[in-house]
């Protein structure tokens, strides 16, 4: 018999309704059996601390849950002026920066951010020498800033390098975001 996993904040069970009646995978009106009930309140439950972004924080390409970046920034400046980059430093470790196309400022994102859902100055949590394209996507749903399909393939061909071996190795459905998510 399988635990009972039934006591779900309210918050929790928003998340749950709402993921719910946007999935293409439970369509209302389907039935679901008691496992397949199971995972979706793991996923609520866990919600962040796994990667997983359900509810508050992700999806929608309108960012309307957008976190801004620094008080003295503005949502829709930030959601205009800024870019998510990726790059490799001296130690060969991903770093994700946001940075203003008009010469500004340049803020680190870190997994914290994640983690937190804003961003932690200070921090020195490191992403290690990849990212998976599924965590690069939700920093960029986050924050509500855009990259270029360069720096995501940039993203892809690393992980790949460095999960697989080589860079043109097929990557794992498991490690994208929902096409319909993806920032452009």
């Amino acid at each position: 018999m399988s635990e009972n996993k039934t006591l779900l904040s309210q918050g929790e069970i928003d998340a749950l309704v709402a993921f719910l009646t946007n999935s293409e995978a439970a369509p209302i009106g389907t039935v679901l059996d008691q496992s397949s009930i199971d995972k979706l309140i793991d996923l609520v439950k866990y919600n962040n601390k796994r990667g997983l972004f359900i509810g508050e924080g992700g999806g929608g390409s309108d960012y309307a849950d957008a976190v801004v970046l620094d008080s003295e920034l503005d949502l829709e400046e930030q959601k205009k002026d800024y870019e998510l980059i990726c790059k490799k430093d001296g130690r060969d470790f991903i770093e994700i920066l946001c940075v203003s196309k008009k010469g500004g400022k340049t803020y680190k994102l870190t997994p914290s951010c994640l983690l937190n859902n804003k961003r932690m100055e200070d921090d020195k949590s490191e992403w290690g020498m990849a990212i998976s394209p599924l965590h690069f996507n939700n920093l960029a749903l986050l924050f509500g800033i855009k990259y270029s399909s360069e720096t995501f393939r940039f993203v892809c061909s690393n992980f790949a390098k460095v999960m697989y071996g080589y860079e043109d190795a097929e990557i794992s459905s498991l490690y994208f975001p929902p096409e319909d998510e993806r920032v452009k």
